[in-house]
């Protein structure tokens, strides 16, 4: 039979308690938002060493996850007929990562830079998403130049949620509770 004495049951009461004060929910974190797009790229300015190796049109697809204060999450850029697609995870074929870059000039306008390089000669990327619905993908290439898609009526898709973070208190609270049971059963044990 387990003898429960007062002072065990006191220590653990007390600890329960204090846990109870420290509790608290935790707190908003930062608001990203997602902006998912897709749509069909046109074609409208091209290097003359690039004329004829690059399609009039493409379709494309990709979003970009970004908090208030401009931090990128993540981010994913599709172009089908370019062969392009692009994430976090891309290198180059010479293991070249790229510099990525996230400028927003207003809540849902912004301009993602994917850049490998072009002061060597890598390719740097850069979509932009100006007024409206309107995706400008301008692509440059070192010395044989570069190009520029748009389209001006992309889907764009757009949502935002928050990111919790624990309160510091909150771990306090719990941390207290449990090394009041860790206490007690060891009172009981030396006691015993």
């Amino acid at each position: 039979m387990i003898q429960v004495r007062p002072r065990e049951v006191s220590i653990a009461l007390i600890s329960f308690v204090i846990g109870s004060l420290f509790h608290a929910t935790p707190v908003l974190g930062a608001i990203l938002t997602r902006q998912e797009f897709s749509g069909n790229f046109t074609l409208v300015n091209v290097s003359p060493l690039l004329e004829k190796i690059l399609p009039d049109k493409s379709e494309y697809s990709g979003f970009v996850i970004y908090s208030e204060d401009g931090t990128l999450s993540d981010w994913e850029v599709h172009v089908n007929k370019l062969n392009l697609n692009l994430n976090p995870d891309s290198t180059l074929d010479v293991n070249l990562t790229p510099n990525v870059n996230v400028e927003l000039s207003s809540g849902s306008n912004w301009n993602l830079v994917i850049d490998f390089g072009i002061a060597f000669d890598a390719p740097r990327y850069s979509l932009k998403r100006t007024s409206g619905s309107s995706i400008t993908l301008t692509g440059e290439s070192g010395l044989t130049g570069g190009y520029i898609y748009t389209d001006a009526a992309a889907n764009i898709t757009l949502s935002s949620s928050n990111t919790s973070v624990p309160e510091p208190t909150s771990l306090l609270g719990l941390l207290f509770g449990v090394g009041g049971i860790a206490v007690s059963r060891k009172v009981s044990k030396i006691k015993a």
